[in-house]
């Protein structure tokens, strides 16, 4: 599978676009997360978008799928790896935050099990709300609106 159409998006760029509420986890001297970690985070969720079907790959080379619309699915799904990743709890009472502490992942496990695609995303990426198509209604003749 041919990974050129995401090579050459900026996902630094975008997730600036679209972190802005978030952007202390990216930007800054001691922001918990680098470009290096959103591009490779991004990277895998890309090809987690362009997996869910051959369409999507498609409908973002023909443009019928934009890159910003694109990337903004990725990002949201990044963001919801990194928010959480970074906080083990919160008290509410002081609004203070404690850090969750980086562990190793064991063996055989994804370094990132939380990367998904949602079903508005899925919406996005295949630009129909209802993917399986059309319902219908197929009368036998019993229906009680005539008279059976």
């Amino acid at each position: 599978m041919s990974t050129a159409i995401i090579d050459d998006i900026d996902w630094v760029g975008w997730m600036a676009k679209f972190a802005t509420a978030d952007s202390a986890l990216f930007t800054g001297d001691d922001a918990p997360y680098d470009d290096v970690w959103v591009r490779t985070r991004c990277r895998r969720a890309a090809l987690t978008c362009l997996g869910v079907s051959p369409l999507v790959r498609v409908r973002l080379r023909k443009g019928r799928l934009s890159e910003e619309d694109f990337a903004q699915v990725v990002c949201e799904m990044v963001l919801r790896l990194a928010k959480s990743e970074q906080y083990k709890s919160e008290s509410n009472g002081s609004y203070s935050y404690q850090r969750n502490d980086p562990q190793p992942d064991p063996p055989g496990y994804s370094p990132t099990p939380r990367l998904f695609v949602s079903k508005d995303d899925r919406t996005v990426l295949l630009g129909s709300e209802n993917p399986v198509g059309g319902t219908s209604h197929i009368s036998l003749g019993l229906d009680p609106g005539y008279g059976g």
